[in-house]
């Protein structure tokens, strides 16, 4: 009678292990994705084409033509505060915009200029004749600007005393294939340069030894076309998308285009990429990120419709959250 007390009762435990071990089987752990919950215009522009922007004194500046134009968040209200820009930049060129003194600095591949916020006025300080900078990337860190061109492989120095291009370093670039609207971003100290080698592939690098190297974290192929896209940080992660292009006939007109709506992002903790499932609220390309109060928006941007080109005159706020599925 003991005996068979004993092995019922090990039998019983077995059971229980056994109906444990298939409750834990049948868990489902829970995952954060990031997802766009809002997506819409929330002003109109007086301008279609702006070639450059740049936060400061908690307004939007942005060039557009030959005017510079102020926004005020708060006000909601646009005004045309310059109209002679010397041809500082336009939406042909790759701009590295940084505040220095107080001042908005712009250079490209043209040269360096300088616009007084009291004033209002633009100032160039340097032309470039020799197209180092063509498709220009850089940062502005501890009074030291750091720029290179997505064509070439060399690191230039800017040195302000003498308004020179020093060379800094060179490394060997992969193939480039279109840009981001912005391609350098910083998160927790670090600066990180987006580059695409193919329409709708990604290397991430990060910039390292004091601006000497690049060492690339890794390299993504996505569905969608990203050359002309934007980018953001978001907590630990780089979001980026849009994007688009245009291949023009013979005799004029749209032969044919791509127009991407979509968004990914990229974890700098664990080395991933992910793609954000819902959709901005229209397909564009050549957008300008702005970040400001913790917020993010897209300037300008062109679209297709009816295989038109339209280039778009609104500035645009987008929503990102993490959403636990």
């Amino acid at each position: 009678m003991k005996f068979i007390l004993h092995l019922l009762i090990i039998m019983m435990i077995l059971g229980c292990s056994n109906k444990n071990e298939n409750i834990e089987e049948n868990i489902i752990e829970s995952v954060n994705l990031l997802t766009i919950t809002n997506s819409s215009s929330v002003s109109n522009t007086p301008f279609s084409k702006p070639a450059e922007a740049i936060i400061y004194e908690d307004n939007l500046y942005s060039i557009s033509d030959l005017n510079t134009y102020k926004y005020n968040f708060e006000s909601n209200i646009w005004e045309t505060i310059n109209t002679n820009n010397l041809n500082v930049a336009n939406t042909k060129d790759s701009n590295v915009s940084f505040i220095k003194d107080s001042k908005w600095y712009i250079i490209n591949r043209k040269g360096l200029w300088t616009f007084d916020f009291s004033a209002n006025k633009w100032e160039i300080l340097k032309e470039f004749t020799d197209n180092l900078l063509l498709a220009s990337s850089g940062v502005y860190h501890n009074d030291s600007l750091y720029i290179f061109s997505n064509i070439y492989d060399n690191v230039y120095k800017y040195n302000f005393e003498n308004n020179s291009l020093i060379l800094h370093s060179t490394f060997t670039q992969k193939p480039v294939y279109g840009i981001l609207t912005k391609t350098i971003l910083k998160i927790k100290g670090s600066y990180y340069y987006l580059r695409l080698t193919n329409g709708g592939k990604m290397a991430i690098y990060k910039w390292i030894d004091d601006f000497t190297n690049f060492e690339l974290l890794n390299e993504f192929k996505y569905e969608d076309w990203l050359t002309g896209g934007s980018a953001f940080v978001f907590n630990d992660n780089i979001v980026f998308g849009l994007g688009g292009d245009i291949v023009t006939g013979v005799h004029g007109g749209i032969a044919s285009f791509s127009l991407n709506d979509k968004f990914y992002y990229y974890d700098i903790i664990n080395n991933e990429s992910k793609k954000i499932e819902n959709s901005f609220y229209t397909g564009t390309f050549n957008a300008l990120p702005i970040e400001y109060n913790n917020k993010f928006y897209l300037l300008g941007g062109t679209t297709i419709l009816n295989r038109e080109i339209i280039y778009r005159n609104t500035l645009d706020q987008i929503e990102f959250k993490f959403i636990e599925y």
